[in-house]
């Protein structure tokens, strides 16, 4: 099994797809409008080439920019070195990337100018001890797309607070095989500052997803949107974890949607107590997406059937955790951190 398992997107981005901060004109991004030789002006590595870094990675190389793939996926990164990164787009059509892929680490000269990390949350700073201190440069930035809580400190502690941006994405992406990629969704992306102060580089960066297609802004209060994607995972991904449904069941089986319920609404209080204004209705924007994602299988899902780790510690237990720091009980993600770790500690048992 690969160390540092990557993320697949299918079913939580969905709730992105209906969201649009206030943002000033000037960090918004839309369309196909700038030049290639712009993209092409940013190095880009991606840390955890599975479905959604490979798509990501595939979306920059064709806007110009040159891009390397680090994934420990011996296979996938060596179908990619002989046959190239195959894309099955929306369309049905099928493009081949020849990108650069390695399962080492590699010294890219000249250096990185952003290091896009996509590994499971638990495997962050082991995936980052692999980036060799040669490919990364004092000005390099670093974007967190990870699920879950705690990706922005761990990468903070490792390269700085004032380089770290973390966001979300309503992307979506699968592995069909190694080297091969289908794109499952569309829509934007919105990233923010760990600091809260804007890095040098913004507008590069902008500029790269603006050349590659991509919708992307800017967000000085990312961590709403960080909070509105822990509490769909809250929500869906245990539940179906330990019960071995499709989401769609969560929201139409009684006893799933109560459980769902009140973990999200534990959720909602945690969040209030960190300073985060979430919806009233959050619950019912959960169960939404849940039903909007019937027959999708939550990620933690196939983790706990694949019988690999699981983020339960960045999602349900990172609620527990502030919930304690704030002195706020949250019994119903406690319990259900602790029977997903159960699941994953019975694994050998048969």
């Amino acid at each position: 099994m690969p160390i540092w398992p990557q993320k697949d997107a299918t079913a939580g981005a969905f709730f992105f797809k209906g969201i649009r901060p206030s943002l000033g004109k000037s960090t918004k991004v839309k369309g196909f409008f700038l030049r290639r030789r712009e993209a092409a002006m940013m190095r880009i590595m991606v840390v955890g080439a599975g479905a959604m870094g490979s798509l990501f990675g595939a979306r920059f190389a064709a806007a110009g920019a040159p891009v390397l793939l680090l994934d420990v996926d011996a296979h996938h990164v060596a179908a990619i070195r002989t046959h190239g990164l195959r894309l099955k787009e929306l369309t049905g059509e099928e493009k081949t990337f020849r990108l650069e892929a390695s399962s080492e680490p590699v010294a890219w000269h000249p250096p990185a100018d952003l290091v896009l990390v996509m590994v499971k949350s638990y495997a962050t700073e082991h995936a980052l001890r692999l980036v060799s201190p040669q490919s990364v440069g004092p000005r390099t930035l670093f974007l967190s797309l990870q699920n879950g809580m705690g990706n922005a400190e761990i990468l903070s502690r490792l390269v700085g607070e004032d380089r770290v941006l973390v966001g979300v994405t309503a992307q979506g992406a699968t592995k069909a095989a190694p080297g091969v990629v289908r794109h499952g969704g569309v829509g934007p992306t919105f990233f923010g500052s760990a600091s809260g102060s804007s890095p040098d580089g913004i507008s590069d960066l902008l500029d790269l997803f603006s050349a590659a297609g991509l919708e992307a802004a800017y967000c000085p209060d990312i961590r709403d949107l960080l909070w509105h994607k822990l509490c769909v995972n809250v929500g869906i991904n245990a539940v179906t974890a330990l019960c071995g449904i499709d989401n769609g069941t969560v929201a139409a089986l009684d006893p799933a949607r109560r459980l769902c319920e009140a973990a999200v609404t534990e959720a909602v209080a945690v969040a209030r107590a960190e300073g985060i204004d979430l919806p009233e209705d959050m619950t019912a924007r959960v169960l939404a997406v849940a039903e909007a994602t019937a027959s999708n299988r939550s990620s933690m899902r196939q983790d706990v059937e694949g019988r690999r780790p699981t983020e339960i510690e960045a999602i349900n237990g990172a609620v527990v955790r502030l919930a304690r720091k704030h002195g706020i009980g949250a019994p119903v993600n406690w319990t259900l951190t602790q029977l997903v770790k159960i699941r994953e500690l019975s694994y050998g048992d048969g």
